[in-house]
């Protein structure tokens, strides 16, 4: 069930409250009512890396040879993994 209520806003000032936080009430006594706000905080603004770069910065995990490219290193692995012929 869910119940929508407007509170006045002098109740919950200085929470640092947003618009989507989300505020579970955890308990209720006689002078005072606990509460818990939750906020989904926005994902990274960095964008995720590429495999290839992946391939290049990986410490130990693969090993390229001298003229070897990712490409080649994960058409290799594809190639073995699935029983291919090149």
């Amino acid at each position: 069930m869910t119940i929508t209520k407007t509170i006045p806003a002098e109740g919950l000032k200085g929470l640092d409250v947003h618009q989507g936080d989300t505020l579970h009430i955890l308990a209720v006594m006689d002078s005072a009512i606990l509460v818990q706000f939750s906020r989904n905080e926005p994902a990274s603004s960095e964008p995720p890396g590429k495999a290839s770069e992946w391939l290049r910065t990986a410490k130990g995990s693969v090993q390229l040879a001298p003229d070897e490219s990712p490409d080649d290193a994960r058409m290799g692995y594809y190639t073995t993994k699935f029983g291919l012929n090149r």
